[in-house]
């Protein structure tokens, strides 16, 4: 029981790397994957390597090639457009249903927070993307802990994921006014969720999400 057990913990290990590297683009998209040199690179079996590509293959992170092997999956705006559909749809579900759940404790805090950082000018890449993962990560992720499904919590924080992806091939371009519109549209869902008006809440939150999808969508055409 007990190897069992570390092989799942080394599995959950390796999962997190490769998708690591996945979304961050150290491994590019329409790569092969190595297996047996993943092995070697890590002093591993292939065992928990396949087992952790299994999990990205089901994820859509990873394509299943028959008779060639595995692949990091390709990119494409349709791709963007659908996951952006959807999680326009299931995030506006998720708020519908968290609004009501949320402490008011909790937003002030994260309305507190944000304030702190309010015209905060950033100079360094690296550190704009850090602030808006911070951010979505403060909002998003508070409406997905409150909203009370744990099916609807997994699906949307893998679109938000996948999106990640798309985000970080345009890095260079992520200006600072960028950073102020996601500032302003974030603190609009806050404060429409401390007043307790669910239906400005969502609207505020598909229009963000509307707003988001046509910042990212230019940076590829």
């Amino acid at each position: 029981m007990k190897k069992m057990l570390n092989r799942y913990v080394l599995t959950d290990e390796i999962y997190s790397l490769l998708k690591d590297r996945i979304l961050n683009h150290d491994i590019a998209p329409g790569d092969k994957i190595n297996i047996d040199q993943l092995g070697r690179d890590l002093e591993v079996s292939n065992i928990p390597i396949r087992e952790a590509l299994s999990r990205l293959a089901a994820e859509g992170l990873v394509d299943n090639v028959p008779f060639k092997g595995m692949y990091v999956a390709k990119m494409s705006l349709q791709e963007l457009d659908e996951m952006f559909e959807l999680r326009m749809e299931l995030e506006g579900l998720a708020i519908r249903k968290a609004a009501s759940r949320i402490p008011v404790s909790e937003l002030e805090k994260l309305q507190s927070e944000m304030q702190r950082h309010s015209n905060v000018e950033i100079a360094e890449t690296e550190e704009r993307i850090q602030f808006v993962a911070d951010m979505n990560r403060g909002l998003h992720g508070l409406i997905l802990e409150y909203c009370n499904n744990e099916s609807l919590k997994n699906l949307v924080e893998m679109y938000i994921e996948k999106i990640q992806r798309y985000l970080s091939m345009c890095r260079k371009d992520l200006g600072q006014k960028l950073i102020h519109d996601e500032w302003d549209e974030h603190m609009l869902i806050v404060r429409q969720l401390i007043n307790k008006d669910i239906q400005a809440a969502e609207q505020a939150l598909k229009r963000h999400l509307e707003n988001s999808y046509k910042r990212t969508r230019e940076f590829f055409v």
